[in-house]
């Protein structure tokens, strides 16, 4: 069973990729010291985590092995593959004998290029595609963010447990085995950082009675579950960003969206006025006042802010409009904020506090003070609601 630990074993990346940075240094594992060593610490900065499994393996198209040379290998009746890489010439990966007293697999780890910032959302995504000749599929490959490394691997040190000691960050879909051989599939999902994550783990985390455990090829005479695992990315999620509620005349414009053009899936609700409603930065003409909603999705992380669009008739400057008879203060807050609605009949109303996820926190009777100070660092939305219609929706900053 050793000799296939120092065989090899996988995991990781996508999304979007325009002014997002990778955290990941060499995401693809393209940069190799050499074409002969055919273990992961050759792409450097690349390690795997000393666990009792050995070290995952490295396959390149200048490898002089035949066994780790991309996009062919193929070792004996009982160890064959065939895998194209996702992009690039070059993949690692991971495996784990889902059968056996072993609990641990190989772990790929590596020191992102920075700290995560506290509070800021994370994408992680890479692409697995299952080895030809694994017996097995499982489900939970993970990505575990830590402040410290696992100790690297060096053949006959000391070993490190890690099979169900430490909870992931983001998982692929529990009780769904990961059992594509011929494509690549994508695993991918987004966190809130605490803001001292500094290096990037791989792999599978749970022991195997925590496992979703397919047999899937059982004439197969190993008993592995082994995945190659291509471009791996840990990047910065950038919220939805509406502009400041703002005042226009009938017949008047503005520019409603203050979103960067990264690549990413914009929606924007309702459509009435808009020049677009899937772009970053639409134009807005209404003809009655109307508050927008613009839903980003990236990464799997979808987040919303919203803009309320007030509408004078031509020569008439003088009439009130909730957004700015509804007022929160005080903004930036760290413990309570104030809400005054003005003149407008309060017995009926209720709050609604919901996050840059649209999650909703809280939904009360109306309150003119609400203690907030529980609630993490971060964008929120303070919305009145009178019956099931949404009046008018705040943005409150919590320090």
């Amino acid at each position: 069973m050793k000799h296939w630990c120092l065989i090899g074993f996988v995991l990781f990346c996508f999304v979007i990729k325009n002014k997002a940075q990778n955290l990941v240094p060499n995401p693809s594992f393209e940069q190799g010291v050499d074409c002969v060593n055919p273990y992961l610490e050759n792409a450097i900065p690349w390690c795997t985590a000393n666990s009792n499994m050995g070290t995952s393996a490295y396959y390149q198209s200048c490898q002089t092995a035949s066994l780790f040379k991309t996009p062919y290998q193929y070792n004996d009746p009982c160890m064959k593959s065939y895998q194209i890489p996702h992009s690039g010439v070059a993949y690692i990966d991971i495996g784990s004998f889902v059968m056996s007293s072993v609990q641990e697999s190989t772990v790929p780890q590596v020191k992102l290029i920075d700290t995560l910032k506290s509070g800021k959302i994370y994408c992680v995504t890479y692409y697995v595609s299952v080895w030809n000749n694994a017996k097995y599929t499982i489900d939970k490959l993970g990505a575990l963010l830590t402040p410290t490394p696992f100790p690297c691997f060096v053949a006959g040190g000391p070993t490190v447990a890690i099979a169900g000691q430490y909870t992931p960050q983001v998982v692929s879909t529990p009780s769904v085995a990961i059992g594509d051989t011929l494509n690549w599939t994508e695993v991918s999902g987004s966190f809130t950082a605490i803001g001292n994550e500094a290096y990037l783990a791989i792999g599978d985390f749970f022991t195997h009675s925590q496992h979703y455990i397919l047999n899937k090829y059982p004439t197969n005479c190993n008993g592995l579950a082994l995945y190659y695992v291509d471009e791996v990315s840990v990047e910065e999620v950038e919220i939805a960003k509406a502009k400041n509620d703002t005042l226009v005349y009938q017949g008047d414009s503005v520019v409603v969206g203050a979103n960067n053009s990264e690549a990413a899936l914009f929606s924007w609700q309702p459509t009435a006025g808009l020049s677009c409603t899937n772009c970053p930065n639409p134009k807005a003409s209404p003809s009655v006042t109307t508050t927008y909603t613009v839903t980003k999705t990236q990464c799997k992380a979808v987040t919303s802010d919203v803009i309320t669009v007030s509408v004078s008739p031509v020569g008439v400057r003088d009439i009130s409009y909730l957004s700015e008879v509804v007022g929160v203060s005080p903004n930036p807050t760290n413990d309570v904020i104030n809400i005054n609605v003005g003149n407008i009949h309060s017995d009926d109303l209720k709050i609604k506090i919901s996050d840059v996820l649209g999650k909703e926190l809280l939904v009360t009777d109306y309150q003119k003070q609400i203690n907030i100070s529980y609630f993490e660092t971060g964008i929120y939305f303070v919305s009145i609601l009178q019956g099931n219609k949404t009046l008018v929706t705040k943005k409150v900053i919590k320090e």
